[in-house]
């Protein structure tokens, strides 16, 4: 499998975990929680330990290192790109440690933030890396 089709799966993948999620922040908001609830919120705690971050890591390790090489103009998608795993990477401690304390307000907070930031990341990576990867032939 090539690395863009496992790069779309995990983009896929974690946009189905963010709509799940925002449920869950809604439940918490109107106080009507169920009882699988905590479970389904230290799920996502888990998904961004064992895959959002390690994804990022072979991002920022991989092709954006080599995009961040062919222009100037890639160079500057790239840094708005690490900034946002940046903001990301804040929102997600908070997130883990909402979990960890069960701090319901931080952790809508949180997810909040997450879910925008992360939501609208991935649409612009789906849109651009793989133009840019072709004209760089890597697959």
């Amino acid at each position: 499998m090539s690395w863009v089709k496992h790069y779309h799966d995990d983009h896929m993948a974690v946009m189905r975990l963010l709509a799940k999620l925002e449920g869950n922040i809604k439940e918490i908001e109107m106080g009507e929680k169920r009882t699988h609830l905590n479970l389904e919120l230290e799920e996502f705690a888990r998904v961004i330990r064992e895959v959002i971050i390690p994804h990022f890591k072979h991002e920022e390790t991989g092709i954006y290192a080599r995009i961040a090489e062919v222009s100037e103009e890639e160079r500057d998608f790239i840094n708005r790109m690490l900034e946002e795993h940046r903001r990301l990477y804040v929102a997600f401690e908070d997130y883990l440690s909402a979990v960890d304390s069960l701090d319901e307000a931080k952790l809508a907070a949180a997810g909040k933030i997450i879910i925008d930031i992360l939501a609208k990341h991935i649409k612009k990576e789906e849109l651009v890396i793989p133009k840019i990867a072709a004209k760089l032939d890597i697959s």
